[in-house]
C-alpha cells in the first residue's frame, strides 16, 4: 500500500492482477437489474447501435421492457450508489479506506454483453475499476483537461481525439487504478461482464468556495452591511482602505472552527437526500438487551456518510448526512470506533458503551436511521 500511495496515487494508472479475492459475487444480475427498476436508483442503459453518434442513452427507472428488448448489438446496464442500497457493496467500499472515508463517493455496477462499452472518455477523480465476472478490455490514454475536445452527442460526453498508451484485458479479480483526468476506454470481452466502479468524491475549487461562502452567509446577519470609510477625496475610486476593510471581514469568517464546521457537513451530504432512512425506533431497555445478548453487530447504515473532527477545547464533533452532532466527552470512544471501523461486533461494544452519553449517542444515530443491529 506504501508502494502505490507514493508512486501511483494521482500519479499515474497501474493494473493489479488478483487485487481482489471474491469469495462470491457482490450483486446477481437480476438483483442489479431490479434496482435500476427502482426510482430513487440512479441508473443508465446505453446501447451500441451502429456508429458512436447513434448510440442512444435509456435513463432510469428503467422498465422491464427495457431488459426484455431483442437486441442484436452490444449493450451496457450501469446502477450508480449500489453501495447505498445492498450491505454487502456497502462493506466492499470500506476495501479502500486507505485514504479519508469523506473522499468515497459511491460504488457504480456495470453488466455488459460482449463488445459493448460507454466510449472513450475522462473523469475528474479517482476511479478503481475491479472485474467481477467476465473480462474486460481497458485501453488508458492520453492526459486531458477542460479543453479536451469532446465528441457531439446529446447524451455521452466522449472524446473525440483518443490516443491508446496502455492495455490490458482484466479477469475476475483484477484492479486497475485511474488517476483523475486519464483518458481510458473498455469494452467487454464476453457475455456477462460486471465490472465494479469505486469512485472518490473530488469537488472543484469553485464549489468549495461557494459553498462555504452559503454556509457562512446562514450565520451572519442581515443587519450588518459594508460601510465606507468617511470622506473622500476622490469619489470615484475604490479605496485601498474600502478594499483591506472588506478584506478583513472575508478573512475573519476563515477560522479553524468555521472551515471545519462547513467541511464536516458538506462532505458528509446524503447522496442521495430523499432515501429513507428509518428504523424503529428503540429505547434504552431494548438497547441493553441487546448488548446483554451479545449477538450480532452494529452496523453504519447503507447510504450513511459520517466523519468527525477534533477542534481543539471544542471536543468532538460527529458529521452525519451533512449534520453535526457535537459529541458529549464520554461518547468519543464509541463515536471514534463506529466512525474508523463501520462495523461493530456488539459483543465488543460494551466497553465503548460504558458511560450513559455513549448509550444516549446510539439511541440517537440508531433512531435517526443511520445505524442498526444486524445478525453479521
Amino acid at each position: 500500500m506504501t508502494e502505490f500511495l507514493s508512486d501511483y496515487w494521482q500519479k499515474k494508472p497501474v493494473c493489479i492482477r488478483n487485487g481482489v479475492a471474491f469469495q462470491e459475487a457482490l450483486i446477481a444480475v437480476d438483483e442489479l437489474a431490479g434496482l435500476a427498476l427502482e426510482p430513487e436508483v440512479e441508473s443508465r442503459l446505453i446501447e451500441n447501435k451502429g456508429d458512436v453518434k447513434d448510440w442512444q442513452v435509456i435513463h432510469g427507472p428503467l422498465v422491464e421492457a427495457d431488459f426484455n428488448k431483442e437486441r442484436d448489438f452490444p449493450w451496457t446496464l450501469l446502477v450508480q450508489g449500489v453501495d447505498c442500497f445492498v450491505p454487502q457493496v456497502h462493506d466492499f467500499l470500506a476495501k479502500f479506506r486507505f485514504v479519508p472515508s469523506w473522499r468515497l463517493d459511491d460504488i457504480m455496477i456495470s453488466y455488459a454483453t460482449q463488445g459493448a462499452g460507454v466510449g472513450a472518455h475522462f473523469d475528474r477523480y479517482d476511479v478503481f475499476l475491479i472485474q467481477g465476472e467476465g473480462q474486460r478490455q481497458w485501453q488508458i490514454g492520453q492526459a486531458c483537461s477542460e479543453n479536451s475536445a469532446l465528441m457531439a452527442h446529446d447524451q455521452l460526453c466522449l472524446l473525440q481525439n483518443f490516443d491508446v498508451h496502455q492495455e490490458f484485458i482484466l479477469s475476475p479479480g483484477d484492479l486497475l487504478y485511474i488517476p483523475p483526468l486519464i483518458a481510458h476506454k473498455g469494452v467487454a470481452m464476453s457475455d456477462a461482464c460486471v465490472t465494479y466502479s469505486v469512485g472518490f468524491r473530488s469537488p472543484s475549487y469553485g464549489d468549495v468556495l461557494a459553498s462555504f461562502a452559503d454556509e457562512r452567509s446562514t450565520d451572519i446577519s442581515a443587519d450588518l452591511r459594508l460601510k465606507d470609510q468617511g470622506f473622500a477625496s476622490k469619489s470615484g475610486e475604490i479605496s485601498a482602505t474600502d478594499i483591506a476593510a472588506l478584506m478583513q471581514f472575508m478573512q475573519a469568517q476563515i477560522t479553524p472552527e468555521n472551515v471545519a464546521q462547513w467541511f464536516g457537513k458538506h462532505s458528509t451530504e446524503a447522496k442521495y437526500p430523499a432515501l429513507d432512512m428509518s428504523e424503529e425506533a428503540m429505547d434504552q431497555a431494548e438497547l441493553e438487551a441487546i448488548i446483554k445478548d451479545g449477538y450480532g453487530v452494529l452496523r453504519v447504515s447503507e447510504g450513511v456518510r459520517l466523519a468527525y473532527t477534533w477542534q481543539g477545547d471544542g471536543g468532538l464533533t460527529l458529521f452525519v448526512q451533512g449534520e453535526a452532532l457535537p459529541c458529549p466527552p464520554d461518547a468519543t470512544v464509541f463515536i471514534e470506533a463506529i466512525a474508523n471501523q463501520w462495523v461493530l461486533e456488539v459483543e465488543d461494544i460494551l466497553p465503548l458503551l460504558a458511560h450513559d452519553a455513549a448509550k444516549a449517542m446510539l439511541l440517537i444515530l440508531h433512531n435517526q436511521g443511520y445505524l442498526y443491529f444486524a445478525d453479521e
